[in-house]
């Protein structure tokens, strides 16, 4: 009997080790380093890339995982509850009660499409240490009128043209646009590339370009076009009553596959692979778009 029980408490002890270690695993935090991080379906990047994720942003560990070579992948969460895996390189683990990168004190945020990063408040002298898009916030310290240093998300030092962002203090909300604004800003992404999985100016899919618009408009969104036709954050709008800084969805009953931004009555911005791999501006009258047409959604006030 006291070896049945003996057994039976080494079992216990094990198994509640292991869910400690679940737990310890499933709270653990990290910052991307890199400007943009692909998000992989698995963990090697042979297969496809479902998301990306942009430099600065605090992402959840919920496993860790070492592939046929021998090199650690993280599965991670965005904030925007994206998941997907990334390569140990990465991302910077947090340290215990560390605070989340660009959580508060002075910050920028980048406006410009791309913001560079240089070792030097000089652009002629060499070449730039890393690049920020769009929507990236950083940490900022000492700025004069043309340059403002950094700290990375890395721990390193760098200097960026102020001209790229607005500075801020963090915490901070982003203020609602007014629809032209908003159209204004959508209109900038002309002529992008179209990526599948991409989330920033250097390649962005259909859903990543409508969560980026919003994102930037202070609205917050899902990731996927079948999850934000669904969103409850969302009003469903009437068709033939669209308009500018709607979102309206196109695909198959019961199969949402692509979204748009509205920037007037009848004309609306995409990221698409229709005719030409770029962000382009399409009316949404023409043939072949009210064939998938299936509905229309607008932020609640």
């Amino acid at each position: 009997m006291s070896m049945k029980k003996a057994i039976f408490g080494l079992v216990l002890i094990l198994l509640i080790s292991g869910y400690a270690l679940s737990v310890q695993e499933a709270q653990k935090y990290g910052v991307i380093i890199h400007s943009v991080e692909n998000m992989y379906s698995g963990p090697e990047a042979t297969v496809d890339v479902v998301s990306q994720a942009l430099l600065g942003t605090t992402v959840k560990i919920l496993k860790t995982e070492k592939d046929k070579n021998n090199h650690t992948w993280y599965y991670i969460e965005t904030p925007d509850t994206y998941q997907g895996w990334v390569e140990e390189q990465a991302v910077r683990l947090y340290q215990e009660k560390e605070k989340f990168y660009a959580s508060e004190g002075q910050v920028i945020e980048i406006t410009s499409l791309m913001a560079l990063i240089y070792s030097t408040p000089d652009v002629t002298k060499q070449k730039p240490m890393l690049m920020a898009p769009i929507s990236t916030v950083l940490e900022l310290g000492e700025y004069k009128e043309r340059w403002g240093e950094v700290t990375l998300p890395c721990g390193h030092k760098g200097y960026i043209q102020v001209g790229d962002g607005q500075i801020k203090q963090a915490p901070f909300k982003r203020p609602r646009l007014a629809p032209e604004q908003m159209v204004q800003l959508a209109k900038r992404f002309l002529g992008l590339p179209y990526l599948w999985g991409g989330t920033s100016p250097l390649g962005i899919d259909c859903s990543g370009f409508a969560q980026l618009i919003y994102r930037l408009n202070g609205i917050e969104i899902l990731r996927d076009a079948d999850i934000q036709f669904t969103s409850s954050g969302l009003l469903e709008v009437p068709k033939g009553q669209e308009k500018a800084g709607d979102l309206v969805f196109f695909g198959r009953p019961n199969r949402i596959t692509h979204v748009g931004l509205m920037i007037s009555e009848k004309e609306f911005i995409h990221a698409t692979t229709h005719e030409k791999p770029v962000v382009q501006i399409s009316n949404l009258y023409d043939e072949y778009w009210q064939k998938l047409y299936q509905g229309c959604r607008r932020p609640k006030d």
